[in-house]
This record gives structure tokens, sequence and C-alpha cells, in this order.
């Protein structure tokens, strides 16, 4: 049994070149940086004004000069980096910030081309996930470590749905994310819904207003060639207040 000295010994306090002390805030707001592979400013805006204690009631977003300062506190710490790429500033987590928010991911490095589908599939989380990290949303990244050598299609998300009536001995369901940007060749979208991950209930589509009509008339004639299944929605890449998308690749400025 130790000596009471011992349960009496004070708590040892940080070293004073320790650095800065990450906060619950910092933790989910880099976590999920490093799930949606980087952060526009105006996106880690609104992630950081919803997981800011005074805004827990009315999601709402922090001023850019706060926001820059909290990055500026991260580079500072080595969790994090800025970029400037397609005129906007992107955040990265690094390796050590990664790992301070629980992740066992490598850092991304920066494919230029993806960006903009990047960008919206965030958005697209920040609309279905009012509160980051607490939705039970599944990033594209852990989807990838959990298909493993399978081959089924990689969502851009996914989150918990209710199991189906009629499904038995399966007490797992998932509502599958798509962005699509562009519309794909029919061959690919019939490959896409026939390979899709398991225990998939449904698949909520987010696309643009001029490719909402092509999209959904292709996707719904697929679904019925595959027997009506699975379940299909279309929706319109959703408006979060302060939030702006960028043209996808191919479309004009």
């Amino acid at each position: 049994m130790p000596e009471p000295s011992m349960l009496l010994r004070p708590r040892r306090a940080r070293p004073w070149d320790a650095g800065p002390e990450a906060t619950a805030r910092d933790l989910a707001a880099l976590r999920f940086v490093g799930e949606q592979y980087a952060a526009r400013l105006d996106v880690l805006a609104v992630v950081l004004g919803r997981l800011s204690p005074a805004a827990v009631r009315q999601a709402g977003r922090l001023g850019d000069r706060t926001v820059r300062q909290r990055v500026e506190r991260w580079e500072a710490a080595g969790w994090a980096e800025r970029r400037r790429m397609l005129g906007h500033t992107w955040v990265l987590a690094t390796r050590a910030g990664l790992r301070l928010a629980g992740l066992e991911l490598d850092p991304w490095t920066p494919a230029v081309d993806r960006l903009a589908h990047h960008h919206a599939a965030a958005v697209v989380r920040l609309h279905r996930e009012p509160v980051p990290g607490l939705g039970g949303w599944v990033c594209e990244r852990e989807l990838w470590r959990r298909r493993g050598r399978a081959s089924w299609h990689m969502a851009d998300g996914a989150l918990p749905a209710p199991v189906p009536a009629g499904w038995q001995g399966i007490d797992q369901a998932w509502e599958l994310v798509e962005v699509e940007l562009h519309q794909k060749a029919r061959p690919r979208v019939v490959a896409t819904l026939k390979t899709r991950a398991p225990h998939t209930a449904r698949i909520t589509y987010y696309v643009p207003a001029a490719r909402h009509a092509a999209l959904s008339a292709q996707l719904a004639s697929v679904v019925r060639e595959l027997g009506g299944r699975p379940e299909v929605a279309v929706e319109l890449l959703p408006q979060v207040p302060g939030v702006t998308y960028m043209p996808a690749r191919g479309d004009a400025a």
C-alpha cells in the first residue's frame, strides 16, 4: 500500500515550455478537419461556432479574425497548417494534429482537382450533422479503412439509419451520402448501386441545382432496373449560412 505521503503528493504542473494545451473544441475541430481531408476557413468558422459553448442553443459561426487566431495557435503548436489553393485558405491537420484528435490517418497531400468535391462533402456534413462529431457521421476516410480488401463502392459519408422492416438478423443499417457534382455514365451508376456497402438501407445524393433533374431521372431509371432497391433520394446541395460552394472542375467560375 502506498505511503500517505505518496497519496498526498501534488500533481506535477505542466512544463512551462510544453506548448498550448488543447481544449475539447480544438480536438473536435481538428478531428473534423482530418476526417474531411481539409477544411476551408468558412467551413471551419461554422465548425468552431457550433462547438462553442456559447453557441450551442443557436448554431452560428465564429468571426474571421477569431478563426485566424485559432488556426495560428494550432500552427504554433504543430497541429495544423494553412495552404492557399484555388483562391481560398485551407486548413490541413498535421500528423501531430491527427494523433491529438485520435485519428490514425496519414496527413492528406492536397489534390487540387478534388478540392471542390471535398469542400461540398464538408458542407453536406454540416447540414446533416448539426454538432460536429455528435451525429454519427462516418467519413469517407474511415469508410476506406472499414472496407479493407472488399470491393464495395466508396461513399462520401454514412449515417446510422433505422433498420428496414423485413431485415432479419441485422441490427444495424446505414444511409450512404453521395455528393455528385457531375453526371456519371449510366454503367458507372449501375455499378455503384450494385456494389453498395453492406447494410445500406438508403442512399441520398446531393447535387447542384443545374444537374438535379438529369441526375434524378438517371437514378430513378437505374433503381427501377435494379428492382426498386436500394431506396434512393436526390437532394439539392444544402445552403449553410456563411459558406459558399466552389465551381466544380469543368464548370464556369
